[in-house]
Order: structure tokens, then C-alpha cells, then sequence
């Protein structure tokens, strides 16, 4: 559509051809608008990168089919919950689907890729943007360590405890074959080769698909323990999630943070595994997959590694606790650090147990039978918090 001739000259005698040149302006820039209203009542625009530390290696641990409280608080997990209680623990991560193989291409795709089921997929059948194909892009090195991968660039459905599944990285032919690589091939002993990001993937008993939660705890303590005390005197990270619970909750996993310029706390805003895979495009500066594009980057897990006031409150987790029905009960909590006074909280307690606010001390008598989950909280003078989950359990004799 043109904009109107306008005659020559105006009723007073000027020339018009100045009035004419806006008049076209004019119409252009509505013109503009009005696509732009168009463009944007139908497509989204995508959320811009956050600004989040940069990372010389990260290292992402994906574990299998456990409840958030079968992990956070759990005796079965000591090393696990040590990494927490030091480092960011995410409250509120659930998974976003079952079973196990569409959460870890939604991790590493930003979508299922109309995968649905654990069966193996066609490999090299994909050309969907996704997480190694976009570091590559940016000029960032990517791979993955497979325990039980029979050799490096393997197709393999199965073998010995390995299983595709667990594995979507080979589905997608812009990503080099070369880049899965075997446990073996780990650098244990010289950490700086390692490429900017990697996955790290146990087998299935390792990563607690077929074997208990301290086998998976313990397998993580022997083999990432040096990495994750290296990465915070050399600029890493390292975060251990799952692909999903087991069936029984509402999908809710844990997602624990390690290493440098990482905030010491628990953090409750709701993410999924679209927000974690937004989170690691992020700290490389990489394009967005899939629904990553619209998904929110975990960003309050990070610092400049100098501590707010009371950045160094932390919570003593107490380990598992046993208390008998009806019967005097004394637990105790204790916190460091931060700006006195403390003030603790505590929530999840059986009926018949409170908290000293000033002291830490639970005490009572229990009026309910069985195991639950207790998270107990201090709070400084600068508003500063730190918390910590444990389980108590309560028999009758």
C-alpha cells in the first residue's frame, strides 16, 4: 500500500514537498508498528542470554529414577548431601516427563524429539539443534564419558550394564560420533584436558537405575571426588541431577551445584530440565534448542565468589535421627557463619516436636510413627538463610 499523492502546492501557495516526505515517513513507521504487532501476537520472542559466570570445564552427572527425598537428607547418600550442604541445592527441580529416555533428550535438546519410550532410537536419525551441536558452534569443545560404552563413537543398544537410552547425544548426526566417549577415557589424572562442557554418564547401577542410592553415592565419591575439589580452586563446576523419580512423587529430583564462584544454600524457585539446559547454553553464550528458548537459566546459584554479609551461614546436617512414640525426643541443630543473631525454623516435624528459634534444640514428645523428611533453617541479622534436610524416623518401642 502507497501513501497518497499530495498536490504540489497547498492552498497557501508552499511547496509541499517536505509535508510529503513526512507523510511517507509517517506511514512507513505505522506501517512497521503494525507488522511488528503482527509478528509478535504470534511467535514468542525468545528470552535473551543471562548473565552467568564463565566456566573453563563443567562436568553434568545425570542419575536415574529417585525422589528428591530418597537423595537430599538421606543417610544412603552422605557424599552426595556433603556436596550439597556445601555448595547450591535446587529445592524445587522437577522432571518433566517418564519415562527415563525423553527427559535426557528434553535436557539435551530442549525437547523429547517424539521420543517416548526407553526402546533405542535410530542413531545419527537427527539433525534437531541441541547442546553439543551448539558449543561446537560457538567454538567450545563438548563430550560425553559413557561407563560401559564399548569404544569410543559406539552405537551400541546395550552392553554389559550400558544402555542407549541414557545416551541421547548419538541420536543426532550433528553431533561427531567421536565425541562419546568411554569412562575410560576420563582425564582422572589431568583434569585441564577436559573439554568445556561434558557429560558424565554411570552405568546402570551406578547412576541408580538397578543398584541402591549408596552405590551410586559411593560410586560418584571415588570417582568425581578430586574433580569436584579441583573445580573450586580452578575456575569449574560440577552439577549431579537425575532423569526422574520413580513414579511414586510428583517428579521432583535433586539438582546439586559444586565447584567455583557457586552461593552455599538451598534454593526453592521452581526449574525443570528445559531450565538447566537453558543454564549451560548460558554460561557458554550459545544459541537456545528447543523450548529452552523460553525457559528461565538458573541464575541464583552463582556469585562472584566473594560471599554477601552472612554468605558463609551454613547448617551442620545432623544425619539420620531416631526418636520412640510419645517419648522425649532431643535433636540438634547447629549453624556457623553468618551475622548473630540466628534465628532458626524447621518444617516437616511430627506432631508433638518444635523448635527453639534462639537455641536450634528440637525437643518434644512425637505423637506420629514412621520416617520423614525434616529441613531445619537458620536465618542471621542481614536476612541471610542456610538450611539443611535429614530424616528422623519414629517407632513405637
Amino acid at each position: 500500500m502507497e501513501p497518497r499523492a499530495l498536490p504540489e502546492r497547498s492552498p497557501h501557495g508552499r511547496s509541499t514537498s517536505r509535508w510529503r516526505t513526512a507523510a511517507a515517513g509517517i506511514f512507513s513507521t505505522l506501517c512497521l508498528v503494525a507488522t511488528l504487532g503482527a509478528a509478535d501476537s504470534h511467535t514468542a520472542a525468545p528470552k535473551a542470554a543471562a548473565a552467568l559466570p564463565g566456566y573453563d570445564h563443567v562436568i553434568v552427572v545425570v542419575f536415574e529414577n529417585k525422589q528428591y527425598g530418597e537423595i537430599i537428607g538421606s543417610s544412603n547418600a552422605p557424599y552426595i548431601n556433603q556436596l550439597a550442604n556445601a555448595g547450591a541445592s535446587l529445592t524445587g527441580m522437577k522432571a518433566l516427563t517418564h519415562p527415563s529416555q525423553p527427559n535426557y533428550f528434553n535436557l539435551f535438546s530442549g525437547s523429547t524429539q517424539g521420543i517416548t519410550g526407553d526402546g533405542c532410537y535410530t542413531p545419527q536419525s537427527m539433525n534437531a539443534a541441541n547442546l553439543g551441536q551448539e558449543l561446537t558452534a560457538a567454538g567450545k569443545t563438548f563430550a560425553t564419558y559413557n561407563e560401559d560404552l564399548p569404544s569410543e563413537g559406539s552405537t551400541a543398544c546395550t552392553n554389559g550394564q550400558y544402555a542407549q537410552k541414557h545416551n541421547p547425544w548419538f541420536a543426532f548426526k550433528n553431533v561427531p560420533l567421536n565425541t562419546g566417549k568411554t569412562w575410560a577415557q576420563f582425564p582422572k589424572s589431568d583434569f585441564t584436558q577436559l573439554p568445556h562442557l561434558s557429560f558424565v554418564v554411570p552405568n546402570q547401577c551406578n547412576d541408580m537405575h538397578s543398584c541402591s542410592v549408596g552405590t551410586g553415592d559411593t560410586w560418584v565419591k571415588n570417582n568425581l571426588d578430586a574433580y569436584a575439589q579441583w573445580a573450586k580452586a580452578n575456575n569449574s563446576l560440577l552439577v549431579l541431577t537425575w532423569d526422574e523419580d520413580n513414579y511414586l512423587g510428583s517428579n521432583r529430583i535433586a539438582t546439586v551445584f559444586s565447584g567455583a564462584k557457586v552461593k552455599q544454600g538451598t534454593f526453592s524457585s521452581a526449574y525443570n530440565h528445559y531450565d538447566l539446559l537453558r543454564t549451560f547454553e548460558d554460561l557458554f553464550g550459545t544459541t537456545h534448542a528447543g523450548n529452552a528458548a523460553s525457559a528461565t537459566p538458573v541464575t541464583e546459584v552463582f556469585g562472584d565468589g566473594t560471599p554477601p554479609p552472612g554468605g558463609d551461614l551454613s547448617v551442620a546436617n545432623p544425619g539420620a535421627q531416631a526418636c520412640k512414640f510419645n517419648q522425649s525426643c532431643t535433636i540438634q541443630i547447629t549453624a556457623t557463619g553468618g551475622r548473630t543473631p540466628l534465628k532458626y525454623s524447621a518444617s516437616g516435624l511430627p506432631f508433638g516436636l518444635s523448635i527453639d528459634t534462639s537455641t536450634g534444640r528440637i525437643t518434644g514428645k512425637p505423637w506420629q510413627t514412621g520416617t520423614v523428611q525434616i529441613t531445619a533453617t537458620a536465618t542471621d541479622s542481614t536476612a541471610a538463610s542456610a538450611g539443611t534436610t535429614f530424616p528422623l524416623t519414629v517407632n513405637w518401642f
